[in-house]
């Protein structure tokens, strides 16, 4: 009984002798009120799985980057539209080109069966403008043995005049010269030329006695269109 309290004794001062322990608890975080969003501006905002380091926009960067979405979209749908637009364009000129192209090629094709056409007709009108030109220069053409011949035949009925030397000039204007046996048969000769229906104008240019015979020359004019080839003929 004696030695209980020697025993207690012993053990406070063991107790005593030892130094305390501290013992660490964890720190934890305020809780945060519920439906209540954080304050923009705090920087290392505690999650559950780590630290957020990205700051919080705010509300006039939050419109700002929607106008930024906005404007590139818009941009994008620009550009997919010029893109389209210039391909339409391209295959627009591709199939134009190509149209002209086969348009080219029918015309050339008709201008060639244009200028054969044409090659023709010029070629047929000018053999018919020849042609023409032919009849016209003939008809309006005389012969002058035909009027010599003509004359001939006046001088033979009046008697013993015959014609020497015949010259013709432009419009038929004639001079001849000739004998006869005597001035009778000279003026008969001039009756029968001035009132020939074929005879325009004539003169007695000289007349004169030569021995055994009489020479005279007249000038006068016959009318053109009794000895044209169109109307003999």
């Amino acid at each position: 009984m004696n030695n209980e309290p020697e025993v207690k004794n012993i053990q406070k001062k063991v107790v005593e002798q030892k130094s305390p322990v501290k013992v660490e608890q964890p720190i934890t975080p305020p809780p945060m009120p519920k439906n209540e969003a954080p304050k923009p501006g705090y920087e290392n905002i505690m999650a559950e799985k780590g630290v957020n380091l990205i700051p919080t926009l705010s509300k006039e960067e939050v419109v700002v980057a929607e106008k930024k979405k906005k404007l590139n979209v818009g941009s994008i749908v620009s550009l997919l539209i010029l893109v389209i637009v210039s391909i339409l364009i391209v295959g627009f000129n591709i199939v134009s080109r190509m149209a002209l192209n086969n348009e080219k090629a029918k015309l050339s094709t008709y201008e060639t069966q244009v200028t054969k056409m044409t090659q023709k007709m010029i070629a047929s009108n000018e053999i018919t403008e020849r042609i023409q030109l032919y009849n016209r220069v003939l008809s309006e053409t005389y012969s002058p043995k035909s009027v010599v011949d003509y004359i001939n035949s006046i001088a033979l009925k009046s008697g013993t005049s015959t014609v020497s030397t015949f010259s013709l000039g432009q419009d038929l204007l004639f001079t001849i010269e000739g004998r006869s046996t005597d001035m009778e048969n000279v003026s008969k000769f001039w009756y029968l030329l001035s009132n020939d229906p074929k005879m325009d104008t004539v003169t007695l240019q000289s007349v004169g006695n030569n021995g055994n015979y009489i020479r005279f020359i007249f000038k006068g004019k016959l009318i053109l269109k009794e000895f044209l080839s169109s109307t003999n003929n």
